[in-house]
């Protein structure tokens, strides 16, 4: 069996009407220039459109057995899918009064034909009902990759998860090459549903602005801030131990509780729990795995409020960078650097031996294997 797609296909318009003449009469019209498949009662119509993705518009009267032309409307609107939201319906009207006209207007008809309507009139409204859907799928289309590769959340103007994504994968890459770490934070707005029906969208929107900046404060120049959803922020911060992230996740947590937020004379109580991953200790390399993890631990015990991370102190420490090593030395952390000492020795070993051998130093490097 082979694939086949057929160039310059001709549109194809589904005619639902149980007047074969009304439906002789329309397949005259337009047959030269789009392919027509008739039904001759609603249900059958109904069949055709979903057994059939390929019916770009459809032609219904309103007056019909099994399933008349309101009914079949109001089934193809609340479908749920894309492509009969976008499935233009024009409705062949026969004497309706205007009241009837509006209520398939408010069923999501697009346009009426008369059965009466001549071949130009009728060809020029499929035409132009035909462009108009193919215009706003387009616009639809370019709305969604608008969204997909944006960088700034609109409502709060910080990050949005698909640089969050970018920052979180480059920033594993980066630590996996030089042996460092990358941790995430996943920050959720406890009761953000209750909180948004209470105070509509806009204001919630503002809330979330509000917080967003407060947020963003208290974060480093490297760190990126990115809203997920409606009440879920994400923070990637390269090169943070875990010992330290717990300390930035407090002050995070405690700016949302802390924060003042008036509403019609009424302070609300807004707080927020955080969930902590750290590649190094949960010993994860991918960015999907990790947003997997944190999420999991987020949701696993959920609780108002409150933190939740791996026990720094049961987990390992890892070896620091050489330059890293060098600020402990000058801060004076030697303690924390001798359990390192033969791994940061090791990674300087061709140095020593360059070292070694142009400078005539005469170092029995055979120590450090």
């Amino acid at each position: 069996m082979t694939d086949s797609t057929e160039l310059g296909a001709r549109p194809k318009i589904l005619v639902v009407d149980d007047s074969r003449i009304v439906r002789a009469t329309i397949k005259k019209h337009l047959s030269e220039l789009y392919e027509l498949v008739e039904e001759a009662d609603g249900e059958a119509g109904w069949r055709r459109l979903m057994s059939d993705d390929s019916i770009s518009l459809l032609l219904s009267d309103l007056t019909m057995p099994e399933l008349d032309g309101l009914g079949l409307l109001a089934r193809v609107r609340a479908s749920g899918e894309a492509r009969m939201h976008y499935l233009p319906v024009i409705i062949i009207s026969g004497e309706e009064d205007e009241e009837t006209k509006l209520r398939c207007v408010e069923c999501g008809a697009n346009d009426f034909v008369t059965k009466s309507t001549d071949r130009t009139e009728m060809l020029a409204r499929v035409k132009a009902n035909l462009d108009l859907a193919q215009t706003r799928r387009d616009l639809a289309e370019s709305r969604s990759v608008q969204i997909q590769t944006s960088t700034t959340d609109a409502m709060t103007g910080v990050g949005s998860s698909h640089l969050l994504n970018l920052q979180l994968e480059q920033s594993l890459a980066f630590a996996f090459r030089h042996n460092s770490e990358v941790t995430v934070m996943l920050l959720e707005i406890n009761h953000g549903q209750t909180l948004q029906n209470k105070l509509g969208e806009r204001v919630h929107g503002q809330l979330l602005g509000l917080l967003a900046k407060l947020l963003e404060a208290k974060l480093r120049k490297e760190d990126t801030l990115a809203r997920l959803n409606d009440s879920m922020f994400a923070i990637v911060s390269p090169a943070t131990p875990l010992i330290e992230a717990r300390v930035v996740a407090e002050r995070l947590r405690q700016t949302v509780a802390n924060a003042r937020v008036n509403y019609r004379n009424e302070q609300l109580r807004v707080t927020a729990s955080i969930a902590v991953a750290n590649s190094w200790h949960d010993d994860v390399h991918s960015a999907e795995r990790m947003m997997a993890l944190v999420q999991d631990r987020l949701f696993a015990d959920p609780m108002d409020n409150h933190v939740f991370m791996v026990d720094a102190a049961t987990t390992q420490t890892p070896i620091p960078l050489i330059s890293e090593a060098l600020v402990m030395l000058h801060k004076g952390s030697a303690d924390e650097l001798r359990p390192h000492l033969k791994a940061l020795l090791n990674n300087l070993k061709p140095l020593l031996q360059l070292a070694n051998e142009d400078l005539a130093l005469n170092w029995d490097l055979s120590k450090l294997d």
